[in-house]
């Protein structure tokens, strides 16, 4: 179903990703926004990730950011990110198959151990800032740990830059002189670690296991950068949103986190529904390249296309009482990793992440709150991303894990 006008704006939606349910008929698909196409819809929101008539629209971000720095162009049209067809058949199976459930189970114990350390760096304190003490350093380090570098020496510099680089999909034009140091910054760090990396055995870490592909004929040298740019790029910064997210809505669900602590085998299950309830971001961005449909409504070649996830992933006509956060929720995948040939490669690494975050937690805390629950519910939406300051009452004995 098409609604003529739009119902609601830009800031709202980064407010409140589901807010258009509360401005449109539930049965709406599609809204014709002053920016583009919104697509509200479930169903509708998946297929439109599937269908190969829309880009990924990454240089279009740039060219909204105010970057135009043909370097980062080139890297980016170069990328599996972005490109299409063969070539990106080629990238995404050289470069995906290093993100494997193997290497994913191998580094679990490690994951866990930082984690158990920052908990023990916390100890016995009632109030705790959750993003600072603990979340931060987890996705760097893990990444740092993919590259084969110390997570000590690069995690806060990977975690930084990550910050700062996705900054381009806020679109915003103000911010070009900053994305673009970002992105140099990046580049010049990325160079850098090519330059002086002494190649080991093949597949030890991320590096190795382009260089295997190069020598094998898969990738070239400017794929690798490619490769290592937009890597980075993404490594850190989703998974923290969503983390600290899912700790809030714990926060402001008592019974859940205590359903948890009971049956941590929902550690899984409640990732999955922290992914969906509050997902850390409102839309993912495409570009149709042909004229073609939404859901019976004309969309035009070059026209920009928001999949507005947050909305998504509150359809009634999919997900039973979607307002409520039930972490043993069965039904649908949430969209945050994408689907499709752009699903995102490093979401196993995110989840196991995430599940190691909860599983840590709830045999230490009997309960978790917001230190100032008014404050919490007025913050900006993404305020977690910097701070989330949460009172925690340890447990008297350890649940089993």
């Amino acid at each position: 179903m098409m609604v003529a006008n739009e119902s609601f704006t830009v800031d709202e939606l980064v407010q409140t990703p589901w807010l258009p349910w509360e401005r449109v008929a539930p049965e709406t698909n599609v809204v014709r926004s002053a920016r583009g196409v919104e697509v509200l819809g479930y169903d509708v929101s998946s297929a439109l990730l599937r269908n190969t008539d829309f880009s990924t629209g990454l240089l279009e971000l740039f060219d909204h950011s105010g970057v135009d720095d043909a370097t980062f162009r080139d890297l980016v049209e170069s990328s599996v990110n972005y490109a299409e067809g063969a070539a990106h058949t080629r990238l995404r199976a050289a470069i995906g198959s290093f993100f494997t459930p193997a290497r994913v189970a191998a580094m679990r114990a490690d994951v866990r151990a930082d984690i158990e350390a920052a908990l023990d760096d916390i100890g016995d304190a009632a109030e705790v800032e959750l993003v600072g003490q603990l979340i931060r350093d987890v996705p760097a380090g893990v990444f740092a740990r993919l590259l084969g570098v110390d997570p000590i020496a690069h995690g806060d510099f990977i975690s930084r830059i990550s910050e700062e680089s996705v900054r381009v999909f806020e679109m915003d034009p103000t911010l070009g002189e900053h994305v673009t140091l970002a992105w140099t910054e990046l580049t010049n760090w990325v160079d850098d670690l090519i330059a002086i990396h002494t190649p080991g055995t093949p597949d030890s870490n991320v590096i190795d296991h382009l260089l295997a592909q190069q020598a094998a004929g898969n990738v070239t040298a400017n794929d690798i950068r490619s490769a290592l740019v937009t890597l980075l790029a993404a490594s850190t910064d989703t998974t923290q949103i969503l983390a600290a997210l899912m700790f809030w809505s714990f926060a402001a669900n008592p019974d859940q986190w205590q359903r948890l602590r009971e049956h941590p085998e929902l550690a899984s299950s409640a990732v999955t529904e922290s992914a969906r309830y509050r997902p850390g971001d409102a839309w993912i961005f495409r570009v149709a390249t042909v004229d073609t449909h939404i859901d019976n409504v004309p969309v035009h070649a070059g026209d920009h296309v928001f999949a507005l996830i947050g909305a998504a992933h509150r359809d009634q006509r999919v997900f039973t009482s979607p307002d409520q956060f039930d972490i043993g929720r069965s039904e649908r995948m949430p969209l945050n990793w994408g689907v499709g040939r752009h699903f995102c490669m490093g979401r196993m690494f995110a989840v196991m992440e995430l599940e190691e975050l909860l599983l840590a937690t709830s045999q230490r805390w009997e309960r978790i709150e917001h230190q100032d629950p008014a404050a919490a519910a007025a913050a900006p939406y993404l305020s977690v991303q910097q701070q989330l300051p949460l009172r925690v009452h340890r447990a008297a004995a350890s649940v089993p894990a």
